[in-house]
């Protein structure tokens, strides 16, 4: 009997609580990955409402180098959707300011900002800037 009992004392192994150990750690890793994965979604979610918020923001601009140039006027805050149409529903504020611009003769600065919801729910912006000549 004291032979088997030396024997069994003597066995090496893996108690529980190594194996608790083992378990709380890897549960811990799974949590950091996941909440790392979800992060980088909404990150990429927030990267391509960015992009759209740009594209509203340059293709306004275009349309503003096409118009007669007495005409460019700072605009009130106005919704629009993804492809810069006036929408009350729209995710995207679209402002315009108009400038005179000191450092060249006879010019206007133009600066169309538009909003967006950003990550965690805070309101982003992307901005455009341009001086467009105004003279004869």
């Amino acid at each position: 009997m004291r032979r088997l009992l030396g024997v069994l004392a003597g066995e090496s192994g893996y108690g529980m609580v190594s194996v608790l150990i083992a378990i709380v750690l890897l549960s811990v890793g799974v949590v950091v990955l996941s909440s790392s994965s979800v992060f980088l979604s909404s990150l990429k979610n927030e990267a391509s409402v960015r992009s759209v918020a740009a594209t509203v923001a340059l293709t306004y601009m275009e349309e503003l180098k096409t118009r007669e140039r007495v005409t460019l006027a700072s605009e009130d805050p106005l919704r629009v959707n993804e492809k810069g149409e006036p929408d009350e529903n729209g995710a995207f504020l679209r402002v315009l300011e108009v400038s005179s611009e000191p450092s060249v003769v006879e010019s206007v600065r133009l600066r169309i900002k538009v909003g967006y919801p950003g990550h965690f729910g805070r309101a982003m912006t992307v901005e455009v800037v341009t001086i467009i000549y105004v003279g004869e």
